[in-house]
């Protein structure tokens, strides 16, 4: 119970990362030909976000933004942009409580549910249960791990691990996870990709002698294959937020995906 109280206190003495004082609002605000603060914005709010969050759009994955919602109904308490477009103050309200009442942090989401509960308040069908998503059960009685760690010094980067933690379930998020290889599906082996390395410093492979494949410099690899401190991982080439098949980052129709990064095969 002292343990429990200390923390509430601890929590409460903690200042909030967006307790802006009254100078502070023009970072964000427009001010009238009075000088007076008004509600428009300086810029868009994700270039807003990004001032500060500058990681969180840069590493592992953010919902979409700046869309439009089509198969989903919006509440009236999660607001759109004035084009009726999902920002990042759809979900969240940067004035809003930084604490709950029970001293944990509210990220300030605009309703106190958390996880999938708050994905629920839009996407109910499809986060419990719903057919043709990317959901969160496991569908799989009885399964072989998918994943080998091979390297005894590099790790895969954390969006990876959250990937595998589902995806092959042999590992958890909280465990140090080192770089290996990923056992795709069947229907893949036949294109001699059955396994892909994730973990694997990118350069270094393409400069390494004796790889199977050449690899484009990182600086032309499209923009859509993404790499994680120089290092592929699942989100290179997928992101769960995607709705192409497979959910990848690009088509992969005539192997366009592929030759984002590899050249020609040495046989």
């Amino acid at each position: 119970m002292f343990i429990l109280a200390a923390l509430v206190v601890v929590y409460a003495l903690e200042k909030g990362p967006h307790s802006f004082r009254n100078s502070e609002c023009d970072t964000c605000h427009v001010k009238d030909s009075a000088g007076h603060i008004v509600r428009e914005l300086k810029a868009p709010v994700a270039l807003l976000c990004m001032r500060c969050h500058e990681k969180i759009f840069t590493e592992g994955f953010i919902h979409p933004i700046n869309v439009k919602p089509v198969r989903t109904v919006i509440p009236s308490d999660m607001p759109l942009s004035p084009e009726g477009e999902i920002t990042c103050n759809t979900c969240h309200d940067v004035h809003a409580a930084y604490l709950t009442p029970y001293g944990t942090t509210t990220h300030f989401l605009r309703r106190l549910q958390g996880r999938r509960d708050f994905c629920a308040v839009c996407h109910g069908r499809s986060v419990y249960g719903g057919t043709g998503r990317h959901n969160t059960a496991l569908n799989e009685a009885h399964f072989r791990s998918r994943y080998v760690a091979e390297s005894a010094s590099q790790e895969i980067d954390p969006t990876s691990k959250n990937c595998i933690s589902c995806h092959d379930g042999a590992y958890a998020t909280s465990v140090t996870i080192k770089a290996g290889s990923w056992t795709h599906a069947n229907e893949l082996v036949r294109y001699d990709m059955g396994n892909h390395p994730i973990g694997m410093d990118y350069e270094a492979a393409r400069l390494a002698r004796g790889s199977k494949t050449d690899l484009r410099p990182m600086s032309t690899v499209d923009r859509r294959v993404r790499f994680f401190n120089g290092k592929v991982g699942c989100g290179s080439c997928h992101d769960p937020y995607s709705s192409i098949e497979k959910r990848l980052v690009m088509s992969d129709a005539g192997s366009k995906l592929c030759f984002a990064c590899h050249l020609v095969n040495r046989g």
